[in-house]
């Protein structure tokens, strides 16, 4: 028996108390997908990493200033119905353009305040020509926008998600390059 309350709603979000009084935010489609896409450089034939640069939902800035943009992976939320690796193909072309098959990187709890689970993938895409991305529609896209830097720059980033994922990918990328693996 689920002993849950609903202290608040909307289509998006939903803010819940559990029956020890703990609270916590779930949001619409609840669980979400970070996705790294990777290529070598031509020049220095060194991993590189698509960065996503993104407002956050609370920067509002005032009218005729810009949006400070965000470094982050390719995210988004699983839909109802949807598997973590359909959600993550998806977005990628969503947002980067890219067919891709992903492999799995790991997830994590997003915070202790919330219930979501995000989990994260990398697709290599090394030579890959990509669609114009189809994006979602919203101004929060629109304003978004993709760059390559260099693996290490994930290191360098707020999000939490860039470093988890910097750590993994370094160690994957590491190993398929060594001189062991066959």
């Amino acid at each position: 028996m689920n002993k849950e309350q609903i202290i608040f709603s909307t289509n998006w979000i939903t803010v819940k108390a559990t029956a020890r009084g703990f609270h916590y935010l779930e949001r619409k489609g609840k669980d979400s997908v970070a996705i790294f896409l990777v290529r070598k450089s031509e020049a220095q034939q060194e991993y590189e990493v698509l960065i996503r640069q993104q407002p956050l939902c609370i920067d509002i800035p005032d009218i005729n200033e810009e949006h400070r943009l965000y470094s982050c992976p390719i995210t988004g939320a699983i839909d109802q119905g949807e598997s973590p690796e359909e959600a993550a193909v998806r977005e990628v072309y969503e947002e980067a353009g890219f067919s891709v098959e992903v492999l799995p990187l790991g997830k994590y709890i997003v915070g202790t305040q919330t219930n979501e689970i995000c989990y994260m993938y990398y697709a290599d895409v090394t030579g890959i020509e990509p669609e114009v991305p189809q994006q979602d529609g919203s101004y929060f896209e629109s304003i978004s926008k993709n760059e390559w830097y260099p693996l290490d720059y994930l290191n360098e980033c707020d999000y939490s998600a860039c470093q988890i994922g910097y750590l993994r990918l370094r160690n994957i990328l590491l190993f398929v390059n060594s001189d062991d693996f066959c």
